[in-house]
This record gives C-alpha cells, structure tokens and sequence, in this order.
C-alpha cells in the first residue's frame, strides 16, 4: 500500500513536471514569436521609411533637374540675346531719316544723311551743305566764293566722319555761264572706309573697326547700312548694269542726257567678306 502511494505521487509529480515544462516551452515560443514580429514590424517600418526618404530623395532631385534645365535654357537664351544684340550693335545700320530712299538704289532720289539732314546729289548746293552744318576743312570754304566755268567741277573736298572713314564731295556748274562754287550742284558723294572687320584671329582690332563704324553711322547714313553684305545689295538690286571682278565693285548707272557717259551708283566690297568698303553716288543731267 506504502509502494502503491509513492508510485502516485510520483506520478502526480511528474504529471506536474510535464506541466511545467510545456507551459515554459509555450511561453518561450510565444515570446519567440513575438519578437520575430517585432523584429519584421521594425524591419518594415525601417523599409518603409527608407522608402519614403528615397521618394523625398528622388522627388527634389527631380525638381532640381527640371529647375538646372530651366536655368541652363535660360543661360543659353540670354547668351543667344546677347549675341543678338552684340551683332545688332556692330550693324552700324542706317538711321531711320526721313526723306531718304527705302531702296538701295535709286536713280530718283540719291539722297544721303548727315547728322540727320538729308542732302540729295544732283540737287543740294555746296551752301546746302554749308548751312546744313557738313563740317568742311577752313580751307576748302575758302573756296566757296571762287568761280567755276561752264560744264566744270569743283575740287574734290574730304570730310572726316571718323577715324577710318570719310565722304568726299564735288560740284558741278551745268549751266552756260560761269557761277560761284557755293552755287554749284552737288554731282557726286562717296564715303569709304579704310577699314572692315576682316581680320579672323584679331578680335580686338575687329571689334576697333566695328566701332568706328557705328561712330561713323552716328553721323553718315544711306539708305543702307555702312556695313552691307554684298548678298543683300544684290538681293535687293539685282540688276546691276557693271561688275568689276578685280574690285569686286556693282555699277548701276543710266545715261547722261547732256555729257558723255553716265551717272548713279557704285558699291565696292572687300573680297574677303563681302562687307561695303566704298559707295560712291554720282549725279549727271
């Protein structure tokens, strides 16, 4: 009987013990769970933020790409502008002066500006320039009351526009009775220059000439620009009556009514890049 108690309570104790030990391996599980989830929890919260930090990431980057085009487009626009403008500057086009011609050539109204009054070869006078402020040397209106026979000229007279170009002027007496210079009709004008920007690998001496050339429009005006391309004039002239190749020079004359020979236009280009070098409008009845 003695034998008999003991063997149940031995096997109450380890029915005890079994408890024991299942109900300690089920907690360690669970709390093995446990933190296996927290761990994914913290994982996936981890990877979500790392997710939201790149999506912040791409999403300025994105905006700063955008807004670095945007200026690099505006950088290139404003230089583009700016050449535009630097070329504008160094056109030295004509001034818009009433009364000249809007054609390059034109055999009715040979008409030229100087500062900004308008003279007309084969109708001003020599004191049409005069009073019209054309700054002739002391010299030269020395002159102004010497006489001139019949079907005769002047002298010719240099006016400095600026530091490389000039416009030399001639007279004439048309008439069958000698007249004093001042009363004689102007029958030619022509401006030079001495100098365009053909030099490739001297900009500086370029940019020199280019503002000579806007000095002197600021003065002397045509109804073309001092800078104009061969191209253009025979784009807009193209019936020339003469080329010379040698001087690369375009004529356009008609005949005189009274003299041997003719009169109108001659344009002179540098052969090199095709710019004005001289125009020289004569004036025959």
């Amino acid at each position: 009987m003695k034998k008999k108690l003991i063997a149940i309570s031995l096997v109450a104790m380890l029915g005890l013990s079994g408890c024991g030990l299942t109900g300690t391996s089920s907690s360690s599980s669970e709390a093995s769970v446990a933190e296996e989830t927290t761990a994914e929890e913290a994982t996936t919260e981890a990877a979500t933020e790392e997710e939201t930090t790149e999506a912040a990431t791409e999403a300025p980057t994105e905006a700063e790409t955008e807004e670095e085009t945007t200026e690099a487009a505006t950088e290139e626009e404003t230089e583009e502008d700016s050449d535009k403008d630097s070329a504008d500057k160094g056109s030295a086009s004509a001034k818009p002066v009433e009364g000249l011609s809007d054609k390059y050539v034109d055999f009715d109204n040979r008409s030229f500006a100087y500062n900004g009054k308008v003279f007309t070869v084969g109708e001003s006078t020599f004191q049409d320039l005069v009073d019209g402020g054309v700054a002739f040397k002391e010299d030269d209106l020395n002159n102004i009351n010497n006489n001139v026979n019949k079907n005769h000229s002047t002298s010719t007279y240099t006016v400095k526009i600026s530091d490389y170009s000039s416009i030399q002027f001639e007279f004439i007496n048309c008439t069958d009775d000698s007249m004093q210079e001042k009363d004689c009709v102007l029958s030619s004008a022509r401006w030079y220059t001495i100098y365009v920007p053909q030099f490739a690998d001297d900009q500086k001496r370029n940019d020199d000439i280019i503002a000579d050339l806007e000095k002197a429009a600021e003065v002397v005006s045509f109804s073309f620009p001092l800078t104009l391309k061969k191209d253009d004039l025979l784009a807009q002239a193209p019936d020339y009556t003469d080329y010379s190749e040698g001087m690369e020079q375009y004529s356009y004359q008609v005949d005189s009514t009274k003299y041997f020979g003719g009169s109108g236009y001659k344009f002179e280009f540098n052969k090199d890049i095709g710019q004005l070098e001289e125009v020289y409008i004569t004036w025959l009845p």
